[in-house]
């Protein structure tokens, strides 16, 4: 009974090897070779772009610039990059829609803390100190006057003590 795999360290003599069209089949499926069979990696660049400023605007949602405007870009990016997604212009439509999502994030905290923001500065006497900044005009002492009196009513308002 005869070998029929050369013993570990045996080779062919060189010049004997298949060229790349002749490898044998294993398992019903033709051998791999070279790059071109190799899986890209996915490419997505709008949609890259768009999770970028995505998670730029919940970071500055505090802001109305970083997350209202950031997160609407966002969405309407994510929007074009799911649209390339699904013509198979482009490979990740996964970054697209994580985009969106935190686009509406970003632009929906954004809404509610300026809504909020206002509220608080309306709640603490906001309104009387823009009244009395737009009557002060260009006097420099009544601005400062309506600016310590702001800073005293919103100190009254949250003064920690106590009656005892």
């Amino acid at each position: 009974m005869s070998n029929q795999n050369p013993p570990p360290g045996d080779y062919p003599p060189p010049g004997n090897y298949p060229s790349p069209g002749e490898y044998p089949q294993q398992g019903g499926y033709p051998q791999q070779s070279g790059y071109q069979d190799q899986p890209t990696a996915p490419k997505n660049t709008i949609g890259t772009v768009a999770l970028v400023l995505a998670i730029l605007g919940v970071l500055f949602s505090w802001t109305i610039v970083g997350g209202i405007l950031l997160g609407l870009i966002a969405i309407v990016l994510g929007f074009v990059g799911r649209s390339r997604y699904k013509k198979r212009v482009a490979t990740n439509g996964t970054v697209s829609l994580v985009a969106i999502i935190l686009g509406f994030v970003a632009a929906a905290l954004s809404v509610v803390l300026v809504v909020v923001g206002i509220g608080l500065f309306n709640a603490v006497g906001g309104q009387d100190f823009t009244d009395c900044i737009s009557n002060a005009g260009s006097d420099t002492a009544a601005r400062q006057q309506c600016a310590d009196d702001f800073r005293q009513n919103v100190e009254n308002q949250y003064d920690d003590s106590t009656p005892n």
